[in-house]
């Protein structure tokens, strides 16, 4: 008899880059920057659809942070 094959679990890995909500303040991974057509940086919330206006600040996905928010643009 064989040994049963081995149990496989799948754990999300967060992206290390994250923004607190100023609408709902939650704490948000971010999954991409989008940019105004006056070139404001912004990231959606996507608990309550806000649009964040954030400070780029050059860190990669692997580098750890929380990016700050300066205002909402909605």
């Amino acid at each position: 008899m064989g040994c049963p094959p081995p149990v496989q679990y799948d754990f999300p890995v967060p992206t290390a880059q994250q923004f607190i909500c100023k609408k709902c303040r939650s704490l948000v991974t971010i999954e991409s920057f989008r940019h105004t057509s006056d070139g404001i940086p912004y990231c959606r919330c996507p608990n309550c659809g806000a649009k964040n206006a954030v400070v780029e600040t050059g860190l990669t996905p692997s580098q750890p942070g929380i990016i700050p928010v300066t205002r909402l643009l909605d």
